[in-house]
């Protein structure tokens, strides 16, 4: 062999080369946008955080949650329910490496990585490889597939674990369509085992799993009279898995609604709530309705929240066009497949952006709570890139268009980053082993003193002081929460006393007024006071009397 013929088969296999490195480029650094610095970018911790945490922790040392049930179906945090999934996610992690910030949210991180790769498999499966390269870029840098990933909140599993049933489920028809004489069971149960396992990924995604299903069942069976029989067996082994891993979430419920005691068996036990999650499911009221109505809009711009930028909005302004676009060729590609009876993605999609809707009606406030319809609304604002350009007859006009997406895209991006990892991040409330670090800092006579602290939670403090159920049980009020342990009180004073230690956030310009009416809250400078000691952290300030 000649030494053209072989730079000639390397020409060859380049191509080859690229569709293996450039998804896997591109998902490397949808990795570490979601894993760089995400110890302290958000620095501010969320309190569901540190209930899961010492959860996790608690369930890693004693097989138990934080408030002594073995091996809860649901574990409970301040006395409601929290997410299965999330939390033995992180319990691994805690078991094998720690409790610390990175084992609390690498399964955010990890889950995050997982919607980018599947959604972007679904919209291969409708557009090829254009449409998978085009969704993993998108999705890698959208604000809110980077910051959802950020945050320990057990909530947002749902989107991972969702794009992964649905993708099987768009898999599944489309062997279906291909070799039509097969019935394809076991993928059917496969697909049904994966949206089993959505159920334990939030405690109101039953209702979303349940208005999915159900729809889809009617559209599935009802158009082909020919093929009723063997699609109603497809649908039985499809449902067959959710319904047993859903019995579980049914007897929560049960002995929950029905005030019955707990159940406890040698493998999990089903915990007695103070409130959860399905009680707030209900009908609106007109008013209420347009004002849910209204706030439909945050998924698409900004709540304020956990997972989307007020500045860059959820996936950038200029997304909103492409994903109405989206919605509307879905819709008319929709209705040419059904009249021709055949169940495709667009449908699909549709059917879980009304589910999520629907969820949100009865019972959303944020747009965390319906985080699941982000796997639709990433597959319309790719559909609707690809449609508008497929709309420009001429290439060169194509070019351009996909030019000036990239320019915008990008600029998007950069700013973005900006923006996000560039926070100061010395002003935060509630921040991981901050006020551990401010008590350090106290001289050993002080730290038996009363010890205020204000604008904080007991269990950020307890995530670097983690206890055992049978430890902490004493401290827990009717809430559960830890407000009051020993000579440290996670509260203002009822009555300021000269011996106390005040431990304020910096954050919080609001500290002044707790310092002694000796001191003028007006013209009062840390350090002024010859009566007071202030000592600091990056994050804290330390108040006593000498």
């Amino acid at each position: 062999m000649t030494n053209s013929d072989i730079t000639q088969k390397e020409q060859n296999n380049l191509p080859g080369q690229a569709k293996i490195l450039l998804p896997l480029f591109i998902v490397a650094c949808a990795i570490f946008l979601r894993l760089f610095h995400i110890t302290t970018i958000p620095l501010n911790m969320h309190i569901d955080e540190a209930g899961l945490g010492l959860n996790a922790w608690s369930l890693a040392a004693t097989g138990t949650d934080r408030y002594g049930y073995f091996l809860p179906v649901c574990p409970l945090n301040f006395y409601g329910e929290q997410s299965a999934f999330y939390t033995y996610f992180c319990t691994l992690l805690v078991k094998l490496f720690g409790l610390s910030p990175l084992t609390l949210r690498l399964p955010a991180a990890i889950m995050g990585t997982v919607t980018v790769i599947f959604c972007s498999l679904i919209s291969k499966e409708k557009y090829g490889e254009k449409g998978f390269y085009l969704s993993l870029t998108l999705l890698s840098i959208f604000p809110y597939f980077i910051m959802s990933s950020r945050y320990a909140l057990d909530c947002n599993a749902m989107l991972g674990c969702l794009s992964i049933a649905v993708y099987s489920l768009v898999k599944t028809l489309k062997k279906c369509e291909m070799s039509p004489d097969s019935l394809h069971l076991k993928r059917f149960f496969i697909t049904g085992l994966l949206f089993g396992v959505v159920l334990y990924t939030y405690i109101i995604a039953a209702i979303v799993i349940g208005l999915f299903g159900t729809i889809f069942a009617l559209f599935y069976i009802f158009p082909e009279k020919e093929k009723r029989r063997n699609r109603t067996l497809q649908l039985l082994v499809l449902a067959l898995p959710i319904a047993v891993l859903s019995v579980p979430l049914i007897l929560v419920v049960a002995v929950n609604y029905f005030d019955l005691n707990p159940i406890i068996t040698p493998f999990f036990s089903i915990p007695k709530m103070l409130t959860n999650r399905t009680e707030e499911v209900a009908v609106p009221s007109f008013a209420a309705f347009i004002t849910k109505l209204k706030t439909l809009r945050y998924p698409l711009t900004s709540d304020s929240r956990y997972g989307s930028s007020d500045r860059f909005w959820t996936m950038y302004h200029i997304s909103v066009l492409f994903v109405f676009a989206g919605i509307f060729f879905s819709i008319k590609e929709t209705l040419k497949d059904l009249k021709e009876k055949r169940i495709r993605i667009d449908l699909i999609m549709l059917l879980i952006s009304a589910a999520e809707v629907i969820l949100f009606i009865l019972c959303g406030i944020y747009t965390y709570h319906i985080n699941g319809i982000f796997v639709s609304l990433a597959y319309f604002c790719v559909k609707g890139i690809l449609e508008l350009i497929n709309l420009l007859k001429v290439r060169k006009a194509s070019y351009v268009a996909c030019t000036a997406l990239f320019l915008v895209y990008s600029a998007y991006f950069i700013f973005f980053c900006m923006d996000y990892y560039g926070a100061d991040t010395t002003v935060a409330y509630m921040v991981y082993g901050g006020v551990d670090e401010a008590i350090k800092m106290l001289p050993d006579e002080k730290k038996k003193s009363e010890i205020y602290v204000i604008d904080e939670v007991g269990e950020i403090y307890f995530l670097s002081n983690p206890m055992t159920a049978e430890q902490s049980a004493p401290y827990f009020n009717d809430m559960g929460h830890i407000v009051d342990y020993k000579n440290i009180h996670f509260r203002k004073p009822d009555e300021y006393k000269r011996g106390d230690v005040i431990i304020c956030n910096n954050a919080v310009p609001g500290y002044k007024i707790y310092m002694s009416e000796d001191v003028s809250t007006d013209d009062f400078q840390p350090g002024s006071s010859e009566d007071y000691t202030l000592l600091s952290t990056d994050h804290y300030y330390v108040f006593f009397e000498e």
